[in-house]
């Protein structure tokens, strides 16, 4: 009868750290493998030009040209997510400032030392057609 208890305990103790255990591995999992990239996007260039961008999984579009890209990894720093990619030998980031995943922007780092600092190439949108002098202002500091 003792070891009986003893063995419900630990089978009931056991249930609950594996229901624990499921429940954070799903809500972080689901995270961890989201390629918020992936998709296509409405973008505008510092002249104003719209257009749209498409990230496969190996490859681009821009506008109507296909380009390979590689992805090179995936990053937090400073609060924000950013992909490093790499096209025809040069380095760019995909910064996602906020929250929404909907919203990025393009850079060309100007250092190999800081992937968040450089030039602003587009303005990213999922949803709707961005402004590019907007989003240089709000995630950039210019003014």
């Amino acid at each position: 009868m003792r070891k009986t208890k003893f063995y419900l305990v630990v089978a009931g103790l056991l249930s609950v750290f594996l229901m624990i255990l499921s429940a954070c591995s799903s809500s972080t999992g689901n995270h961890a493998n989201t390629n918020y990239l992936q998709g296509e996007w409405k973008v505008q260039t510092a002249n104003g030009q719209n257009s749209t961008i498409t990230f496969d999984k190996d490859s681009v579009t821009v506008g109507e040209k296909k380009f390979a890209y590689k992805q090179k990894s995936v990053k937090t720093k400073k609060g924000l997510t950013y992909y490093k990619i790499e096209q025809n030998g040069e380095d760019y980031s995909v910064i996602f400032p906020e929250k929404d995943k909907n919203i990025a922007i393009m850079i060309q780092p100007t250092s190999s030392k800081d992937d968040l600092y450089g030039t602003m190439l587009y303005a990213m949108n999922k949803k709707k057609q961005p402004n590019y002098k907007q989003y240089a202002q709000k995630y950039m500091n210019t003014k």
